[in-house]
């Protein structure tokens, strides 16, 4: 499978965690994974951020000449030859691509290749594609016939933050909200997905666009009912935001609902956005034990803001790698985790503004009470 480009090493991690178990192998790219899937796991990958198309038995070779590659192709596709229906060859690149290769001219060769063995070729209107993905950090070429039409378009575009009816300039883009969601949920199958202070709902937008159970709570009632708003705006009027306390939440969550969750996420209120009488760590702390008390066998997303620092795309952050955190020293952070029934595992950065990032702070287990 191929990954997007904006956070590969977190669309890694996205994977892992929507195919728990499964033998994921990587590949010099960040950007390229394979593994086996099966039908009922299409879901799944429908709801990903991160992936950007599955290759059906497609294949990885390293890029020696456009003739080795062609014969390559032509013994594949004499393997997996296409269908009765109407196709088409679409070729894209990761980075520049490969030196010296024209994908237009690359797909156009391979394309002839088809014709020549009978397939109906429709530019137009084809009901399968054959992929070419031309990766220009591990000059590698990756092919093979293309789960659905393609490479995915990038559907958050169509619901930035900022187009809802209620936005607040600290909301997550949908694209991250969707990642920490899957992150946090695992699997469509495994549970439904507590928001605890939604703000103005994007975590809860992406659970309920996915198709999960959600509840998402918030102190107030402005909130609550710009969150509404925005869920409407995006095409559904799923009841899911209820006003609530974070620190309560066993006391806040309907009893028709889930009282139990797969995953958490968290985004914290901070700086001139935080309200009430608590400071940020006693109110992390209280919110962290109360989650605890509604997870049985989950894990926790948790996004903080953090100074800037060089982005790292390709990896989980190493412990010197960690920019400062805006409210916490990272070893207060981690013992505050442990205090509260969590264990921290690992850490992305991500990119706000010059001056601002954000860290996505995956806790993986709930370390078991005394």
């Amino acid at each position: 499978m191929a990954l997007r480009g904006w956070h590969p090493a977190l669309a890694q991690a996205e994977v892992r965690a929507l195919f728990p178990g499964r033998n994921i192998q990587p590949f010099a790219s960040p950007r390229l994974m394979q593994l086996q899937l099966n039908e009922e796991d299409l879901p799944n990958i429908a709801i990903s951020s991160g992936v950007e198309a599955i290759f059906n038995n497609g294949e990885n070779h390293p890029f020696n000449d456009v003739e080795s590659i062609r014969s390559i192709i032509k013994s594949h596709l004499e393997l997996n030859p296409p269908n009765d229906e109407a196709c088409a060859v679409v070729a894209w690149k990761h980075g520049r691509g490969i030196e010296g290769v024209s994908r237009s001219a690359f797909a156009g060769r391979i394309g002839g290749l088809l014709s020549s063995m009978g397939a109906n070729i429709d530019l137009e209107h084809p009901k399968q594609r054959f992929g070419i993905l031309l990766d220009q950090h591990s000059n590698s070429v990756t092919f093979g016939w293309l789960q659905g039409m393609g490479p995915k378009g990038d559907e958050s575009v169509e619901r930035r933050a900022s187009q809802r009816p209620f936005f607040k300039p600290v909301s997550l883009e949908p694209r991250l909200a969707r990642l920490a969601v899957n992150l946090a949920s695992g699997p469509l199958q495994k549970g439904a997905t507590l928001d605890p202070m939604t703000g103005t709902g994007g975590f809860a937008i992406e659970a309920v666009l996915s198709g999960r159970d959600v509840v998402a709570l918030d102190l107030d009632a402005e909130m609550i009912e710009g969150a509404k708003k925005n869920l409407e705006w995006s095409g559904t009027t799923t009841d899911v935001f209820f006003q609530g306390d974070a620190t309560a939440i066993s006391e806040s969550i309907p009893t028709n609902g889930p009282q139990s969750f797969s995953g958490v996420v968290l985004d914290p209120p901070y700086g001139r956005n935080s309200q009430g009488s608590l400071d940020h760590e006693e109110l992390l702390k209280q919110t962290l034990l109360s989650c605890s008390k509604v997870v049985k066998d989950g894990s926790l997303v948790l996004i903080l803001p953090s100074e800037a620092r060089e982005l790292c795309l390709e990896r989980a952050l190493t412990a010197e790698e960690r920019p400062q955190l805006i409210h916490f020293q990272w070893s207060e952070l981690e013992r505050l985790l442990l205090d509260c029934n969590w264990k921290y595992e690992d850490a992305w950065y991500v990119f706000v503004h010059g001056s601002l990032g954000r860290v996505v702070i995956y806790v993986s287990s709930i370390v078991p009470q005394d």
